[in-house]
């Protein structure tokens, strides 16, 4: 039996070297983000992503690095709302941000931060998922 969503439940995004796939699960609705890029291969469920719905979309946020307490390196992409003109699957373009802050072991000035903007090709899809299925992300 298929399960029904009211918008897109998976987004693919590219940029140069780097691909990230954006999901909902499709039993609990929870997050999913995949990342393949020059940081490394890297898994997020639940919590390890963190999301912010705002008037033209949806702000997603992992951190990628963090290294001790002296730097850490956040990805934010930014899924726009999409609809369907028709079936199940719609093309766009949208930016994202890799974040750098790093922070001096000697007492001074505070966190040094340090941005890379990032113009991703996405595809929006509506996957209708059954009980036998899963999809591969990556």
């Amino acid at each position: 039996m298929a399960v029904q969503t009211h918008g897109p439940n998976l987004f693919e995004l590219s940029y140069d070297d780097t691909k990230i796939v954006y999901a909902l699960d499709e039993g609990t609705g929870a997050p999913c983000l995949e990342y393949s890029g020059p940081m490394g291969r890297h898994s997020f469920r639940g919590d390890a992503i963190r999301t912010e719905n705002s008037a033209r979309g949806r702000e997603v946020s992992v951190t990628l690095d963090g290294v001790s307490h002296l730097r850490e390196i956040t990805l934010t992409v930014f899924l726009p709302d999409v609809v369907f003109e028709d079936g199940t699957e719609a093309t766009f373009r949208t930016i994202g941000i890799h974040a750098t802050r790093r922070r001096s072991m000697l007492e001074g000035p505070g966190a040094e931060l340090t941005t890379e903007p990032l113009e991703f090709d996405g595809t929006a899809k509506l996957i209708e998922f059954r009980a036998a299925e899963a999809p591969t992300l990556l």
